[in-house]
């Protein structure tokens, strides 16, 4: 078991260094002079095999940033994450991402420190404070082990993290986790090296030549693993994998009865250069090898990567279309397990390599299975179950592509709730570290760039410390805020299967959401930490509720099952995966920055995935937990629209209000304005990949006299209805039987 082997490593390092314990208590200032030569790490002195491969790189450490909390400190520096068992000191953990020589994996790993330096002065450095789902708040206990703060030990016993291989669109990355510094408790004393130079030791692998299949030859996904590695020389060490004069970019995977439903969908893409594939789970199942329909559904999406260079890969339906795979993972917290074996997890599909299930026992995601966690196929899912759902999404998803009204694509939507009483958490503490980029909690992300966004919050806030008094922001408030149209809405706060952001499932209907129509104002998206209102195997849960009626949400990112933070800090891992996600979308490399709804989520994933392998997050692990319920529910193939961009009609004009009748219509329809026009215009007919498929040219347009139009024969389906004239402009949805 885990929990044995930091037994044994930490005994291994108390008999290494019982005698050194003493010289510092005893030589305190002469001892940390002495150091500054001496080996960071003595964790693997093992015999290396005498044909091993070698992988070298330098981290170096400048001053760090010393924070106090009440009588309590936390000491970091700019690329690190704080972490720590419950009840001991938090240290901050440096994430490794190295690539590995082809056909090699991952064995040892051995650090070296330099240039020592002792940070002057006296440091109670702040205890981990026990991690929490969202939804449960915090245990109201304060947690402190005295033991290990009365020691004068070196901590940690362990200063490096379970080293191991994960693959990532073929490339062999080691993962790994290290902290440079050197913490003495009960002395207060702590120290650094400025230097810390990570060896890993590589051996020949069977499985890292089968990673090898999944190459990509796409521009955009070698970008993303140049982008993760830090040491890209090493790439130029792999083949370049040729791109198949047959490929296409997005496979879609439904059930029969909704293939034609998606018609218009990949019309839209085709015309924007995007190439599609629908292939059914029917055909799926009877033609491809596998133990059961989800495994022969991903052995065929690995397929199409590998042969065709499939970059996204969508589910069109609910988990009664294409099923979905169940997860394991525990989380110790408040001195218990939490655990579930039924994690609803899409990261099945997504990361390429190994089965899951290595051990065979049925159960899958184990840590002992060695789950793949870098993701290599961007996936997303449509949670519809009837033809009414699936026109009600892919209507919204089309709009949102094709429809961007003007300047409503840089009004980001904040919602934060009041969390926990007893540690007075506030979300929009998390949500602020998506504003502007951010180096809190040790690690850097681009945010939402306050100066050229019009960012709206609502937030639970401290009125009165003494109480304490709390102003709550009521559901009226979120209706009101969210029919003015935001572009997209982040929310931190409670949840369940049936309730978040206040709301009950009851609340989500079309006349809360009246102005998000595609009309009045563009489709939104989201991205929310509350527990399981994501839970898609639950029929139906909210958020399913929110994607599938006709208005409000065209694709959101959701939890499954718990989101989880971490106490009394303004980090967690449903925090840091959201960081993420907004990073890579508003990355200010433009080579970096990343636009697909699915991409960035896979990103999230990518860039949390070596802290996972920080000894306390190992096994069990909260951070590994929300890698698995953390999924997209939507298209992964979606631009997001980031910044205000010049659609429709530009001109200083006339806004005016257009009511059409009867719609739906067949044959003819009739407009009528409350406006009286005083010169002709034009009328255009749009379909919903942006095609004008009819025009009428100098009529008049005026109340109280109607105009009728004689409709061309065309597919069923929705329509823009655009009216422009000299200083006038209108548009309006029109449905078409």
């Amino acid at each position: 078991m885990p929990g044995g082997r930091h037994k044994m490593a930490a005994s291994f390092f108390k008999s290494n260094h019982q005698l050194q314990f003493t010289v510092i208590y005893r030589y305190l200032p002469a001892f940390f002079n002495m150091r500054k030569t001496l080996l960071f790490a003595l964790a693997c002195l093992f015999s290396l095999p005498l044909f091993s491969g070698t992988i070298t790189k330098s981290y170096h450490f400048g001053k760090p940033v010393i924070k106090s909390n009440g009588n309590y400190q936390t000491i970091s520096f700019g690329k690190s994450v704080l972490s720590g068992n419950a009840g001991e000191p938090m240290m901050p953990w440096e994430a490794v991402s190295l690539v590995l020589p082809p056909g090699e994996s991952a064995k040892n790993i051995n650090m070296q420190g330099n240039g020592f330096v002792e940070l002057q002065g006296q440091f109670l450095i702040q205890p981990q404070q026990d991690i929490s789902p969202i939804s449960k708040g915090s245990n109201g206990k304060f947690l402190k082990n005295e033991l290990v703060y009365n020691s004068a030990s070196e901590y940690p016993l362990v200063n490096k993290g379970n080293l191991m291989t994960s693959y990532m669109n073929g490339v062999a990355f080691g993962l790994c986790t290290f902290t440079p510094m050197v913490y003495y408790p009960s002395l207060q004393k702590a120290g650094y090296y400025s230097e810390v130079t990570i060896t890993i030791t590589t051996e020949p692998s069977a499985a890292s030549v089968e990673a090898m299949k999944n190459l990509s030859s796409s521009e955009k996904v070698l970008n993303r693993v140049k982008q993760f590695a830090q040491n890209p020389e090493l790439l130029t060490g792999y083949p370049r994998k040729k791109s198949s004069a047959a490929g296409y970019q997005l496979l879609i995977i439904t059930k029969q009865a909704f293939t034609s439903g998606f018609a218009a969908f990949t019309s839209m893409y085709d015309s924007l250069g995007i190439s599609s594939q629908i292939h059914t789970v029917e055909d799926i199942t009877a033609t491809m090898g596998g133990i059961d329909v989800q495994d022969k559904i991903r052995n065929f999406i690995q397929q199409e990567y590998q042969q065709n260079g499939i970059e996204y890969a969508l589910l069109g339906g609910d988990v009664d279309v294409v099923p979905h795979r169940s997860f394991y993972c525990s989380v110790l917290s408040g001195g218990s397990y939490w655990t579930s074996s039924d994690i609803p997890a899409d990261l099945y599909y997504s990361g390429m390599d190994g089965n899951y299930d290595a051990n065979g026992n049925g159960i899958y995601a184990e840590v002992l299975d060695d789950p793949d966690l870098l993701p290599d196929v961007s996936v997303g899912r449509l949670p519809f179950g009837t033809i009414a759902e699936q026109t009600n999404i892919l209507h919204k998803v089309i709009w949102y592509r094709t429809h961007q009204k003007p300047n409503e694509q840089a009004k980001p939507l904040l919602a934060a709730e009041f969390m926990d009483q007893a540690t007075l958490t506030f979300g929009q503490d998390y949500l602020e570290l998506l504003v502007n980029d951010h180096t809190d909690n040790n690690y850097f992300t681009h945010g939402i760039p306050s100066a050229l966004n019009n960012i709206d919050r609502l937030y639970d806030t401290l009125i009165n410390p003494i109480g304490p008094q709390i102003y709550e922001w009521q559901p009226a408030d979120l209706f009101a805020r969210i029919n003015k149209g935001p572009s997209f809405l982040y929310h931190a706060g409670h949840a369940s299967e049936t309730y978040v952001m206040k709301l009950y499932i009851s609340d989500v209907t079309n006349s809360n959401f009246y102005a998000i129509n595609g009309v009045t104002h563009d489709y939104i998206l989201m991205y929310t930490h509350g527990c399981d209102c994501g839970a898609f195997d639950n029929n139906d849960c909210i958020a399913e509720r929110m994607l599938l009626i006709q208005n409000f949400l065209a694709g959101g990112v959701f939890n499954s099952r718990y989101g989880w933070f971490d106490q009394g800090t303004t980090e967690g891992p449903s925090a840091h995966l959201n960081r993420e996600f907004v990073s890579a979308l508003y990355n200010d490399t433009v080579a970096d920055q990343i636009h697909e709804f699915g991409s960035a989520h896979l990103m999230s994933k990518v860039q949390t995935a070596p802290f996972v392998t920080v000894p306390n997050e190992f096994e069990p692990g909260a951070q590994r937990w929300c890698h698995y319920d953390c999924n997209l529910l939507g298209d992964p193939t979606l631009w997001v629209f980031t910044e205000n961009i010049n659609v429709g009609i530009q001109d200083k004009k006339n806004d005016v209000t257009l009511s059409v009748y009867p719609n739906p219509c067949s044959g003819k329809v009739t407009l009528k304005t409350g406006s009286a026009l005083t010169s002709k215009v034009s009328i255009c007919l749009i379909n919903t990949y942006g095609q004008i498929v009819r025009t009428w040219e100098n009529l008049y347009l005026s109340d109280p006299e109607p105009l009728t139009l004689s409709l061309p024969q065309l597919p069923s389906g929705v329509y823009s209805l655009e009216v422009d004239g000299l200083n006038t402009k209108a548009r309006t949805k029109l449905i078409i039987r």
